[in-house]
């Protein structure tokens, strides 16, 4: 029986850990080709080992990378059947200590990355094909200290709903997913101190509904589903993957 992505391309930002590289781990075991990107030597060449995954270093920040990443795309597979722009960072911190520098740090990442990687790769996707955009459920939530990252993701969610007006005559479907607390490496460790990582971990599973952390293969789900052509009449649609933490 074949995969789901059967014959399909993907390009995903940000796809050498986390979602990101779970999402393409997903695609190739279901019969898809991915190209993901990275800034990190040793995560590039251990995405590069997987049989299907193709890795480029590409830093999403920089606007003159959004180009190189879609000749490179061309190059590999002419066109793709969808890209999922994933590669982001979250920082915390007050509004007393934001800097021009910070600020520039997450939002020409997390909005900058999504914008320019959207313009330069939607002529690449295929008729009816998709995009799917990295958000969070931090967007709505007003957590103390999290006002760059925050904003920064409710600009994604924006963005997200224009796009999928503006690639409507392409077929281009345009979603976002909205992760909460995932066990990834994403925020990196929360404290060297193993006691105060496990409390915060505490605190963390408190503010869930469901009473835990997500796992990895949960939000790749949710991902994989929105990339794939089970998901043909979804647009403009913003998928939580949080245990309920946006939601009740």
């Amino acid at each position: 029986m074949a995969g789901r992505f059967e014959g399909q391309s993907f390009v995903i930002t940000g796809g050498t850990n986390g979602i990101g590289l779970g999402t393409a781990r997903r695609i190739v075991t279901e019969g898809g080709r991915v190209l993901v990107t990275g800034r990190n030597p040793e995560r590039l060449a251990a995405a590069e080992a997987i049989e299907g995954v193709h890795a480029i270093a590409n830093d999403a920040a920089d606007p003159a990378a959004a180009p190189a990443l879609a000749q490179a795309a061309r190059d590999l597979f002419g066109t793709v059947d969808g890209v999922f722009l994933n590669a982001g960072m979250g920082v915390i911190s007050p509004l007393s200590d934001i800097t021009e520098e910070l600020y520039r740090k997450q939002f020409d990442l997390n909005v900058g990355g999504v914008l320019f990687g959207a313009q330069a790769l939607a002529p690449v996707i295929k008729q009816d094909g998709c995009m799917l955009l990295m958000a969070s459920g931090v967007k709505t939530k007003g957590i103390p200290g999290a006002i760059l990252y925050a904003g920064s993701k409710g600009a994604v969610r924006s963005i997200a709903m224009v796009l999928a007006r503006e690639l409507k005559p392409q077929g281009i479907r345009v979603n976002t997913i909205s992760p909460g607390p995932i066990e990834t490496d994403f925020h990196g460790p929360a404290s060297n101190d193993p006691g105060q990582a496990e409390e915060i971990a505490e605190l963390l599973r408190a503010m869930i509904p469901l009473g835990r952390m997500g796992r990895l293969e949960e939000a790749v789900a949710v991902a994989t589903f929105l990339l794939s052509n089970e998901a043909t009449f979804v647009t403009g649609a913003d998928y939580p993957v949080d245990g309920g933490e946006a939601q009740l």
